[in-house]
């Protein structure tokens, strides 16, 4: 049998030590930027989590740290639109005029 880690509580007591452990720590740099600042959001779709085993009669006993590791982190960022990620591709080619006689 495996043996528990007497601290694993004081992670699910304290989300942001357990968020730092788990956010991402490799990737782009506006990648790393964005993920450092939005424990909230993550916070809510756990807690959303959490209302929907609720809902569907289930106990809600899913751990902070459990879903953390399960968080698809690269998917969500590459589903957001490419201005919230921090790329604004017209500053570096901006528009081309045709001058057509």
């Amino acid at each position: 049998m495996a043996e528990q880690n007497p601290w694993s509580f004081w992670l699910e007591e304290q989300p942001q030590a357990a968020y730092g452990v788990f956010r991402p720590k490799v990737g782009a740099p506006s990648f790393l930027d964005y993920w450092r600042n939005r424990k909230g959001e993550v916070w809510e779709d756990y807690m959303g989590q959490l209302g929907q085993m609720a809902l569907q009669g289930q106990p809600p006993s899913l751990n902070w740290t459990d879903y953390l590791q399960s968080y698809p982190f690269m998917q969500k960022w590459l589903g957001m639109a490419p201005e919230k990620r921090g790329f604004f591709p017209q500053q570096f080619s901006p528009r081309m005029f045709w001058n057509l006689r």
